[in-house]
This record gives C-alpha cells, sequence and structure tokens, in this order.
C-alpha cells in the first residue's frame, strides 16, 4: 500500500491551514499572484532594499537602506537614467543562478494572471511560450487571443523597454494609476484571491501598495494571503486592517509545497472538472502516468490509468462488504484480481459496501481522501504483455500481418484484444481445451477494399467453419481457433457476410474495370444494390428484356431480311455499352444483346419508313419465347476513366 506524501520528503507532516486553504484555491484556479522583488532573490537577483545599497554603493555612499525611489533619485541626479538603466541590465538581465520555482508555477499550470512589480525575464524564461507579458495599455486588448496562456502584468515595466521602467520619484508622478492596466487588476482583484509574494511587511512601500490597492475595492468577497518567512506579531497587528491571512514561510518553499500539492491532486481535481485533465498533461508526463479519458460536458465518463514505468506499482487499499447473498460481484473481482478472470468487473453501490483508499501512481493520487466511499467502481486487468500477430486462413487464402495485440491471462486462459484502426477483435483462448470464442467489431466503413475484404473474410470463414490459423513469435507455434458452422447465424454474422460479400465484388470489379474506389463513410441501401447487380452481371449473370430497339441502315440486305417472316437469332455484339456510376466513378460497362425466336413487332413503323426511303430503319424485336437477353462482354471492357460513344441500342427491361 502506498503512502500519501509530497513529493519532497522534508514537507511530509507540515501542517499550516492558511497554506492549504490557498493550495486548495489555486487547485480550483482561483487565485492570481501579486510578486515582488523577494521571488527573484533566489535566482541571485537583488531585492529592492539591496537594490538601493546597490545604486548608494555605485555613488561612495555607505549602504544606508534608503526607500528605493529616493536612492533611485539620487543616482540618476548624478549619473542620468540611461546609467541607471544600465545598472538595472547588469543586475537583472544577467544567467539566472536558479530558476526551479519559477517553473513549479509554470509546470502547475494553475495561475492565470500574474501581478508584479519586478523587471526581470524570470517568468518569461520559465513559462517559455506559455505566457503572454504585458507593460502597456495597448497590449492589454489581445489577451484574449491567449485563452490558454498565462498572463503577466508587469505593473513597474519591462527590462526590454526601459521607458516602461517606474523606478524614480518623477517614474510615479508618470505613472498612470488609472490605466487599462490598472482597470483589469482592479476588476482581478475582486474576482479572484490574491497571495502576495515575495515582499517584506516591514517594507512602508509594501503597506503604502496595499492601503492603495483596497482603496480601489468597494468590496471583497474572496481571502487574501500574504508569504513572508518573518511575520512577528508587531508586523501582523499593523497589517490586520486588510484582514490579511498570513502564511510565515520563505516563498521558495511555500511554492515547492503548493506544487506538490497541485501534483498530488491533479487526477483527483481532473475528475471533478475534466478541463484540468488537459491542463496537466504536462504533470502526468513529468510523473511517468498515463491518463486516458473521455468526457461528455462537464462529466468524465472514463477514465484509465497507467504507469509508463512497469516497475513502479500502484498500489491502494480496497475494502468491501457484501450487500447481496450470493456474492457474485465478489468472485468476479477475486477472479479477476487472481488472474483467473480476463474481464473488467463492474461494481455498483448495489452490489457491495466500498472503500477506496490511499490509491497512488507515481505520486498522483488517484483517490480522493476526502470521500471515503466510491459508489461505483470499474477493475480494469492490466496487459501482461504486447505483442505482433498475424492471421491467416489457409482455405481463403486471406492473411492480416503484424497486428498489434494484447494478452491477458496466463496460458491456461488467455484474452487477446487487436485494437486495429478499423476494427476491434478479442479473442478467448483456453489453453487446456484448445479451443478459441471471437468477438469482433468494426469501427467504421472500411475504406480501402482490399483490406476489408481480408478482414471481413477472416471473420466470415470463422463464422462458416474454417478454422483460422493465429501465427506470433511470441508462441510456440501457430495456434489454431477452431470454428464449427453456425446452424443459425445472428444478426452479426449474417452482416459481416453481407460486408465480406460486398467488399468482394468491390475488389472484383476494381480489378476488372482497373478502377480504386473511394469508399464514403456510409454506403446506403441502394448502392449496395448496386454493387450486388453489377458484380452479378459481369461475372455472367445475364439480364432478360421484353424487347430490343435497333438502327441500322435501308439497306436491301436488311429488307430482305426482314421480308422473312421470323428470324431465329439475332445478336448484337459491337461497340455497345453504357455508363454505370458508383461512388465517385463512372464504369463504362460492355455489353451484348442475344435473342432466339426473334420478330420485328413493329412492322407497320418499318414499312412505312422504307416507303419513304428513310436512310435508317428503327426496328423493335421481342422473343416469341422469352429468350431475349443483355450480357456482359468481357473482350470490350475499358478503363473507366475513357470517354467513348453513346450507346446504340435501347432495351426494355423485364420488369
Amino acid at each position: 500500500m502506498s503512502e500519501i506524501t509530497p513529493a519532497n520528503s522534508s514537507l511530509s507532516g507540515f501542517a499550516n491551514k492558511e497554506l492549504d486553504q490557498l493550495c486548495e484555491l489555486i487547485r480550483q484556479e482561483k487565485v492570481i499572484f501579486w510578486v515582488g522583488s523577494g521571488f527573484s532573490h533566489y535566482a541571485g537577483y537583488p531585492t529592492g532594499s539591496e537594490l538601493s545599497d546597490l545604486l548608494g554603493a555605485a555613488l561612495g555612499e555607505k549602504a544606508c537602506s534608503l526607500p528605493l525611489q529616493e536612492a533611485a533619485d539620487r543616482y540618476v541626479e548624478a549619473k542620468g537614467r540611461e546609467s541607471l538603466i544600465d545598472l538595472l541590465k547588469e543586475c537583472y538581465g544577467k544567467e539566472p543562478e536558479r530558476i526551479e520555482t519559477h517553473k513549479s508555477l509554470a509546470h502547475i499550470n494553475r495561475i492565470k494572471y500574474i501581478i508584479t512589480t519586478n523587471y526581470d525575464p524570470l517568468f518569461e524564461h520559465a513559462y517559455d511560450d506559455n505566457i503572454v507579458s504585458i507593460a502597456h495599455d495597448d497590449e492589454l486588448p489581445g489577451i484574449t487571443d491567449y485563452p490558454d496562456r498565462t498572463i503577466l502584468l508587469k505593473i513597474h515595466g519591462d527590462l526590454s523597454d526601459p521607458e516602461s521602467i517606474v523606478i524614480t520619484s518623477e517614474d510615479y508622478r508618470k505613472f498612470d494609476r488609472d490605466s487599462i492596466v490598472w482597470s483589469k487588476i482592479k476588476s482581478l482583484l475582486a474576482e479572484y484571491s490574491v497571495v502576495f509574494i515575495g515582499y517584506s511587511v516591514a517594507d512602508s512601500n509594501v503597506r503604502e501598495m496595499l492601503k492603495d490597492i483596497y482603496g480601489r475595492l468597494e468590496s471583497r468577497k474572496h481571502p487574501y494571503f500574504f508569504i513572508d518567512k518573518n511575520v512577528d506579531e508587531e508586523k501582523r497587528e499593523g497589517l490586520n486592517e486588510y484582514n490579511l491571512q498570513f502564511i510565515e514561510m520563505d516563498a521558495a518553499t511555500a511554492i515547492e509545497y503548493i506544487t506538490n500539492t497541485v501534483i498530488q491532486n491533479a487526477f483527483v481535481d481532473g475528475m471533478k472538472k475534466p478541463s484540468l485533465l488537459v491542463k496537466s498533461e504536462g504533470i502526468f508526463d513529468q510523473q511517468g502516468v498515463e491518463i486516458v479519458y473521455t468526457s461528455k460536458g462537464k462529466k468524465v465518463t472514463h477514465v484509465s490509468v497507467s504507469s509508463k514505468d512497469p516497475g513502479v506499482p500502484f498500489g491502494f487499499t480496497l475494502a468491501y462488504k457484501l450487500k447481496k447473498e450470493d456474492g457474485t460481484k465478489s468472485q468476479e473481482m477475486i477472479d479477476l484480481l487472481t488472474g483467473i478472470s480476463c474481464d473488467p468487473v463492474t461494481i455498483k453501490a448495489t452490489d457491495l459496501h466500498l472503500k477506496l483508499c490511499n490509491g497512488t501512481d507515481n505520486g498522483i493520487l488517484l483517490t480522493d481522501p476526502s470521500a471515503l466511499k466510491s459508489g461505483n467502481l470499474v477493475i480494469e486487468p492490466h496487459p501482461n504483455t504486447e505483442c505482433r500477430v498475424d492471421l491467416q486462413s489457409t482455405q481463403r487464402q486471406l492473411r492480416l500481418s503484424h497486428l498489434k495485440a494484447k494478452v491477458y491471462g496466463s496460458q491456461q486462459s488467455m484474452k487477446l484484444e487487436i485494437d486495429d484502426p478499423d476494427f476491434i477483435l478479442i479473442i478467448r483462448m483456453s489453453g487446456v481445451k484448445r479451443e478459441a470464442k471471437i468477438n469482433f467489431k468494426a469501427k467504421n466503413i472500411l475504406s480501402d477494399v482490399n483490406r476489408a475484404r481480408e478482414i471481413y473474410g477472416l471473420i466470415d470463414a470463422w463464422a462458416q467453419g474454417e478454422s483460422i490459423e493465429l501465427i506470433s513469435a511470441s508462441f510456440q507455434g501457430p495456434f489454431v481457433l477452431k470454428s464449427s458452422i453456425i446452424p443459425e447465424p445472428s444478426a452479426e454474422t449474417r452482416l459481416i457476410n453481407d460486408l465480406y460479400r460486398m467488399y468482394n465484388d468491390l475488389g472484383d470489379l476494381q480489378s476488372r474495370f482497373h478502377v480504386k474506389f473511394q469508399i464514403p463513410e456510409e454506403i446506403t441501401v441502394d448502392e449496395q444494390e448496386k454493387i450486388l447487380w453489377l458484380s452479378s452481371f459481369v461475372n455472367g449473370r445475364p439480364e432478360k428484356l421484353i424487347d430490343v430497339t435497333i438502327t441500322v441502315a435501308n439497306s436491301e440486305s436488311v429488307r430482305e431480311a426482314l421480308s422473312k417472316e421470323d428470324v431465329e437469332t439475332l445478336k448484337l455484339s459491337r461497340e455497345l455499352w453504357c455508363d454505370f456510376e458508383l461512388f465517385d466513378k463512372i464504369l463504362r460497362v460492355p455489353f451484348e444483346v442475344e435473342g432466339f425466336d426473334m420478330r420485328p413487332i413493329n412492322k407497320e413503323e418499318i414499312q412505312a419508313a422504307i416507303e419513304r426511303d428513310d436512310q435508317d430503319l428503327v426496328i423493335k424485336w421481342k422473343s416469341d419465347t422469352g429468350n431475349l437477353y443483355i450480357k456482359f462482354n468481357p473482350l470490350q471492357v475499358i478503363n473507366a476513366d475513357v470517354v467513348g460513344s453513346q450507346k446504340e441500342i435501347a432495351a426494355g427491361d423485364e420488369n
């Protein structure tokens, strides 16, 4: 059983109700950070008071802890603003010594807005492309274009833009506290909880800042937090008027605790709010946990969790008590956990009293510690191994190769699950009886005709009584999936047989007409009937005609033939074809007409045409015995894309 502990063991057992409340709000994305220079100090950058001393030292003065604004004024008066900017770039533009704390916030991805009085680029380095930095009013409207990025409001300017930096008295006089950025900050202060970090409660400038912030708010509904490692009673009393919740801790330690808490609860929080699962993908990946889930609206409908490192076990404590006397569900669960069964078990609240706790995977909680009971639980087996297999039908000469399969169970009772892009095939095998059962489900209409013919052909062959060989390097020799003819086929087996015949016909048509069909996502009943008719026709089944009309030249030989009472046979085959549309192709189908016991049935019209000396005669023939047919002419097959002449006869259909 795994214990629930933070990733850093030095924080184990740490308890602070204010910090835990802050963590809960951060997990829910309800907090903005207000960051001061102390937060960058751990990276090797000077704090505000240290910068003040540096400015004094540059002027040859001893450290006297002047307010930063006054020290900056003296420096500018002595050396000018350009020299001041150069000194700031030297202090805050150098390579940071550390950046882990900033990266921790970027990693957990739960802080939408960060407000800072710092000039340095630490947040930009840590967040990379996942942050948008705002230092001017005209940049603010563009933040709506970045819904998935953190917004950094640099209210005292950015080192990369010297004109934006606010540090001297003159800068503060020009500083517009009624700007668009400050209007945005005012709305954020009312909407979110705020945590002030990197500031010292002993700093008079901080008190002025807090006074200014609270003066902008008409009301506040959310708690505000102040993190400082030294908060004595005197300081606490001086700031009580702002109704702050103090967390007495240095910034780096506080962020470490917050980060570990968010990481631990990333899965639990995501189950309550699916959008957090998406935001936590980076957490899961870094922790070596694979999460696969489906959601509908604001609810997660299915989720599976597995460790990317098979050497790291998933542990939890499961306690249950029977609600039904027969104990069926209890036995199913035991069979699964002991390897006798390979099937998932779904346990409902009506079956068992369940208690699931202490579930962790690579430091991520898989159960909510506050929820001691679970109403429903699905336990799924984990595959023993994965391998590649071939399926082969020797009689129909069909073979599917290199299929990815998951193997569950043991040699005595094994389940093989093939999850192909086109289908799911589950094969249950008994090693003792050398028997197998097959469950097949297609995911969609297959667009590749030849592959579809192989897939449906194999399943249909098994259903019709043919044995299928299962071949894999993971098995000792081929495993024969024996079958027997199903006396009363189900709707599913009939459908598979129909699909196999249809794809078989399509494959034959592709070969005959030298085309490749683009199969749509849905095949209509009309299209299925067209495929069946054309396939039967080109394979020799004739279509009976009631009559046939032809146009011939008005020649002496034709008139002599018509003078006879009957014509025993009639055969027309030269350049006769019709266009047959199927999916995205126009097939040019050649045919011939053959009839016996024939006679013309429009003699009066023919005689009138002869007397008018018409150039052509239109003759309508009919068989007295009904032996008049239209047949496929394989000798005249041409490519479907070749354009030919119009058809030369009109035939009456039998119906």
